[in-house]
Formats: structure tokens, C-alpha cells, sequence
């Protein structure tokens, strides 16, 4: 057991993984084998390996994933527009690091949310900054922060993660004053960070869904042609997901 005093320390200067570690060592066997080089090098490692989850999971809860999702957990499938060129390049973040855009787009169901919010995931796994937004939740703040006198600083908060999800992206029109707040943050993200675009909506169509041509020309031309794209096809797996529940009530 730890003396009151060392326990006090260790408390005091909050080195929870180096305590744990420590219990554990000293109830070990091999405790008196160990030289104090060794000691310490495991204490220490366990601390830094504490302190590393401990930073993962405060980022995992900024970003604010809408769903619990892992690259690991994507299979490999050509027929989902899904190969493995795919997903090395995006488990290996250097697409982050290049400051690369991505666009998802595909059918309802059809994974985007789950293959965005894995993107997100393995960001904050490799020490970047995520963040997750619905598109109308995302324009509201935007536009609430440009009427309550904010919006600089939204946009500067904004521009520090390194990895923004904008999810349900042209669904539906927006606004000219939307498109407008819109421009401002794509603007001030180009090639400084990474932005990814999930639509269920052709590339092609995107334009047609903004009132104003020329700030709609200068949006697309930020976002269209240097960015990442992956295509994701096959039936909704809510769909099929639905089927066989019923299948297998019918059986």
C-alpha cells in the first residue's frame, strides 16, 4: 500500500495513471526484480498513456458525434463505392494534415453519417480537433452569432478545429443571408483546415440550391474542385436493417 504522505502527492500534482500503475506494481511478483529504471519507466508510460486517453475522450465529447463510429469498423465493399486505396488514405489523416476537403455523398441510409463520424473519430484518436454540425443547426448559429454581435468570434472558434463535419449539406435551399455567413466560414477554413460536406444531394445540383449565383460560384469553386470525394452506394441500411427485423418476427 502507499504511504499517506506519497498518496497525498500524487493526488495533489493529479498523476491518477502513475497511482494506479504504482498499486498495481507493488502488488506484483516481480515488483523487487524490477530495477528502478524499469520502475519508473512503467509508471511513467501509464501515466502518459492516461493522460493521452483522458485527452481523447474530451475532444470525442467536443465533436459532438451524432453516432459511435470507427474506420476499423468499415468494411471494404466496391459495390458500396468502398475500396481499400479508400480507407487507407483517410486512416492514415494525412488528408487533415493537407488540409484536404471531402465530400460524401450518396443515398438515404446509406452510411454518409456513419463514414463522417468515423473521419471525426479517427481525428480525435490522432490528436485533431472535430466537430460535428446538421447544416440547419450550423446556419442558425450562424446567424444568430451575426445578430448578437458574435460572429468573429463563432468563426475563430470555428476555424480551430481541425476537422469540421457539416452533415445534411444542401438538402434543402438556404437563404441569401445564410449563404452569406456561409461563404465567411468556408472562406476562412479554405486551405487552413479541413471541411467535409455530407449530401445526399448531387454535387451538381448544389448551386442551384443558393439564391445568389456569384456568392453560390464562390462557395462551390472553395469546395468542388480540390476536394476528396467518396461516392457511397446501395440500398438505405435502415431499409434493409427493417426487413430482416420483420423477417425475423416472421419466422
Amino acid at each position: 500500500m502507499l504511504s499517506g504522505q506519497i498518496y497525498d502527492m500524487i493526488n495533489k500534482i493529479n498523476l491518477s495513471g502513475f497511482k494506479t500503475a504504482l498499486e498495481e506494481l507493488l502488488e506484483s511478483s516481480i515488483y523487487n526484480e524490477m530495477s528502478f529504471i524499469d520502475r519508473i519507466s512503467i509508471l511513467l508510460e501509464r501515466e502518459v498513456i492516461f493522460r493521452e486517453n483522458k485527452a481523447i475522450q474530451r475532444k470525442l465529447m467536443d465533436a459532438k458525434l451524432k453516432l459511435k463510429a470507427s474506420l476499423e469498423d468499415i468494411k471494404i465493399d466496391s459495390q458500396r463505392g468502398i475500396d481499400s486505396n479508400l480507407l487507407k488514405n483517410f486512416m492514415s489523416t494525412k488528408w487533415i494534415t493537407d488540409k484536404k476537403d471531402v465530400i460524401i455523398v450518396g443515398p438515404t441510409g446509406s452510411g454518409k453519417t456513419f463514414f463522417s463520424s468515423s473521419l471525426a473519430e479517427k481525428a480525435c484518436r490522432n490528436n485533431f480537433k472535430a466537430r460535428y454540425y446538421r447544416t440547419q443547426a450550423l446556419l442558425s448559429e450562424l446567424l444568430f452569432a451575426a445578430a448578437d454581435g458574435s460572429f468573429k468570434l463563432f468563426l475563430a472558434r470555428l476555424e480551430k478545429y481541425h476537422v469540421l463535419i457539416i452533415d445534411d449539406w444542401a438538402l434543402q435551399s438556404i437563404s441569401e443571408n445564410e449563404q452569406k455567413y456561409f461563404f465567411e466560414l468556408i472562406a476562412a477554413r479554405n486551405e487552413h483546415s479541413s471541411t467535409v460536406f455530407v449530401s445526399q444531394t448531387p454535387v451538381s445540383k448544389w448551386h442551384s440550391l443558393m439564391p445568389n449565383s456569384t456568392i453560390a460560384d464562390a462557395i462551390l469553386d472553395r469546395i468542388v474542385h480540390s476536394a476528396m470525394r467518396v461516392e457511397l452506394k446501395g440500398e438505405s441500411h435502415r431499409k434493409t436493417k427493417n426487413a430482416q427485423n420483420e423477417k425475423a418476427v416472421e419466422a
